[in-house]
């Protein structure tokens, strides 16, 4: 007799949610068993759209149907907390959008209701997932590096990809999203691209312990091509810049940006190793070495390594009962360096 199918239900209809409900729609072990939003109309036209019977506008409502065993949290920031704690305490398994909280307290107290409630919570950090990230993870670990001793990550957008106030929807509604704008809803691009980074960082370095940071943060410029745009608050960071050190000698330089003056959008991750050096950008991979005398560089054409969806990550973790690939102890500790970033920037200039 074949394993239950996994029942699922996704709180939050939002921009981010179609990064998971694909995934269990076309995955066997699970269904796709209930949505929640608060936005009625679209509760009524996605849930139709999906074809789910179960569509709630409180999540606590959808928390309360005993046949869910899982859900995805697709909140914004400010939410994760309090609805992932929520699910918990009413035995389901989690998937929380990163950043896995808004400070290190709201993380601290949804890894202790995991821990209490004894089911699974997972972050999603999908930069980890990537079949480029699985091969420098498994070649850090071979010691091909050697000792890393500086890691250098950005994230830069050029002008014309500031997060915008309101997004539209496919049924032609528009909604609010510039909770990414606002320092007081868990906003700004530390949080959003600069969690994505950290995470990738420390996971292919196997989490060392921060001792120190010194960050700076601006906030220039408005989401812009958009009329209205001054009716809504920009105060949080659209760039941040820093330093940071670990208690096992490495440090990282981490820059990124919602928008500034650059020339192109790029995403890279160097390392530098006393034996190799290595770099990710924009999904390319290479490699640097010294190979019977002579410096080389080596790129990768192409990698064997199986892209894996973080979503089927969760599922897999479910199903199998085994450990989260990203653990919600992680995530406390990516959130504790954000806490640090932040503190140290102070004021955003």
């Amino acid at each position: 007799m074949g394993k239950a199918v996994i029942n699922i239900g996704v709180i939050g209809l939002g921009g981010i949610s179609y990064g998971h409900i694909p995934t269990y729609a076309g995955d066997s072990r699970v269904k796709l068993a209930a949505v929640c939003d608060v936005d009625k109309k679209w509760l009524d036209y996605r849930s139709g759209e999906l074809g789910v019977e179960n569509a709630y506008n409180d999540f606590y409502d959808l928390l309360g149907n005993k046949n869910i065993d899982a859900v995805s949290v697709c909140l914004p920031n400010m939410l994760h907390k309090e609805a992932t704690v929520a699910a918990l305490n009413a035995g389901k398994h989690v998937l929380c959008e990163k950043p896995m909280a808004v400070n290190a307290a709201e993380a601290a107290a949804m890894h202790e209701a995991a821990l209490k409630s004894g089911k699974k919570l997972m972050i999603r950090q999908n930069q980890r997932f990537e079949a480029g990230s699985q091969l420098l993870k498994k070649q850090v670990d071979s010691g091909m590096f050697g000792e890393i001793y500086l890691i250098r990550t950005a994230w830069r957008r050029p002008l014309g990809c500031m997060p915008s106030p309101v997004s539209r929807r496919t049924d032609g509604s528009e909604y609010s999203r510039n909770w990414f704008n606002e320092k007081n809803s868990g906003g700004g691009v530390l949080r959003d691209l600069g969690a994505h980074l950290i995470d990738l960082a420390m996971y292919l370095t196997g989490f060392p312990a921060l001792t120190e940071v010194s960050c700076s943060a601006y906030r220039k410029f408005k989401a812009d091509n958009m009329d209205g745009a001054g009716d809504y608050v920009f105060d949080s960071e659209d760039l941040a810049a820093a330093h940071l050190k670990f208690n096992n000698g490495m440090s990282m330089e981490l820059e990124v940006s919602f928008g500034s003056f650059v020339k192109d959008h790029t995403v890279f991750t160097e390392l530098y190793g006393t034996k190799a050096g290595a770099s990710r950008r924009d999904g390319a991979i290479s490699f640097y070495r010294q190979i019977d005398g002579a410096y080389t560089t080596e790129t990768v054409r192409q990698s064997l390594y199986e892209e894996k969806d973080s979503i089927e990550a969760f599922i897999d973790c479910v199903a199998d009962d085994t450990e989260p690939p990203v653990t919600s102890a992680q995530g406390v500790e990516i959130i504790k360096i954000l806490d640090a970033l932040y503190a140290s920037a102070g004021e955003i200039k």
